[in-house]
């Protein structure tokens, strides 16, 4: 595993810097590129392979995104996929072009192929506006073939139950979740959030869910620290096992901890989604469930080759095992 030192010196800052950005230090004077220069030199360190590039095509694959440019510096999940999808890309001989939340979508006829990431959070309006381009179109990072496409997807249901089951192992039968969702007006009993889909119907099973345990944040650290602070200054008691939606809301989870006093993981167990490069320069290092972000990046573009590639075919799903990567967070 890349160090930190090894981090800072390909990025040229010093360690305490790479630190501090990895834990989203929100005190640190760094702009957004020197930022981006950091974590795309922890995500290469992680994921250093060597690609050939093919003949040149003058065509590119369109890369859809749910999020807006700011958003992969706090959570480098998607990141991570992006730069699968880019290597892959490149060995096929094509060039990547990146749609943002809120970017026209005029070119999207003129891609070759289209590969939407994360769409849960995209309106009805707009995926049935990808779905009319009528392109070789695939999705990354949620299940989509009752609905006639390819996908690439990480099997989050198993990892939800050994999270679950890993807590009360260790004597922590009462338990909660920062979910993720980006509306203000959110239905707290209908979270798209399929994490929290899937932990409210296995808590239910065995009679152990509690919808005051239930807390919301928007994915970023920000949105964790103020949604736990917020919490803790109401009175609210945390749960003794904590699940989060991505280890960016988990890192700003464990800063309203520390602040309130709260041990972790005595007091607060704390297991989160998506192992990236911050999970483990995190204080403490997380726990989080881990996928290869990268291989499920480069898999959605191979699926896509193959669409291009073939007269008619059969829609399928690619579905990528998880492993639940226990850390200082929690109980072990």
């Amino acid at each position: 595993m890349a160090t930190i030192k090894d981090i800072a010196e390909q990025a040229g800052v010093s360690a305490a810097t790479v630190s501090r950005v990895l834990n989203y230090d929100q005190t640190l004077a760094v702009n957004n590129t020197t930022k981006r220069k950091i974590f795309a030199v922890a995500e290469k360190l992680n994921y250093q392979k060597g690609t050939r590039k093919k003949r040149s095509k003058n065509k590119f694959i369109a890369v859809v995104l749910w999020y807006r440019p700011e958003q992969e510096i706090k959570d480098t999940y998607y990141y991570s996929i992006r730069l699968g999808i880019n290597e892959q890309a490149r060995i096929y001989g094509y060039t990547t072009r990146v749609f943002y939340q809120g970017d026209a979508w005029t070119d999207l006829a003129k891609a070759e192929g289209i590969i939407v990431v994360s769409s849960n959070q995209f309106t009805a309006i707009q995926l049935k506006e990808i779905k009319s381009l009528r392109r070789p179109l695939v999705f990354v990072g949620r299940n989509t073939l009752a609905e006639g496409y390819c996908c690439v997807y990480s099997d989050f249901h198993l990892s939800i139950k050994d999270i679950v089951d890993h807590f009360i192992k260790m004597g922590q039968k009462d338990i909660g979740m920062l979910a993720g969702d980006l509306n203000d007006d959110y239905d707290k009993e209908n979270l798209i959030d399929f994490r929290f889909q899937d932990f409210e119907f296995y808590a239910r099973k065995l009679g152990l869910f509690d919808l005051s345990k239930i807390f919301v944040g928007k994915f970023t650290p920000e949105s964790g620290y103020d949604v736990v602070k917020k919490a803790i200054d109401l009175g609210k008691k945390m749960p003794a096992g904590l699940i989060v939606a991505n280890d960016a809301m988990a890192i700003g989870a464990l800063k309203a901890l520390r602040e309130a006093n709260l041990s972790v993981p005595n007091d607060v167990s704390v297991i989160s989604f998506n192992d990236t490069t911050a999970a483990k320069f995190a204080n403490p290092a997380l726990s989080s469930v881990h996928v290869d972000t990268h291989a499920m990046g480069a898999m959605g573009m191979q699926v896509v080759q193959q669409i291009l590639n073939s007269d008619q075919m059969t829609p399928y799903k690619v579905v990528f095992k998880t492993t639940l990567i226990l850390r200082e967070s929690s109980l072990n």
